[in-house]
């Protein structure tokens, strides 16, 4: 096995950030504009609000 760190690494740089805001708020914004059901909002809305974060925080 190889020695690699474990440790989280920071997001490549702006671009990476502006993508994962993108598809956050695409996830969290057109499911419910298209009336999915509650549970695939609910779903969507949690992995979305993740990705935000992790463009907010970059890492």
């Amino acid at each position: 096995m190889p020695d690699k760190p474990l440790c989280i690494k920071k997001n490549v740089g702006p671009i990476d950030q502006s993508v994962r805001l993108t598809l956050g708020s695409a996830l969290v914004v057109l499911p419910a504009l298209y009336h999915w059901p509650p549970w695939a909002i609910a779903v969507l809305a949690t992995i979305g609000g993740a990705q935000i974060l992790e463009s907010i925080i970059a890492y």
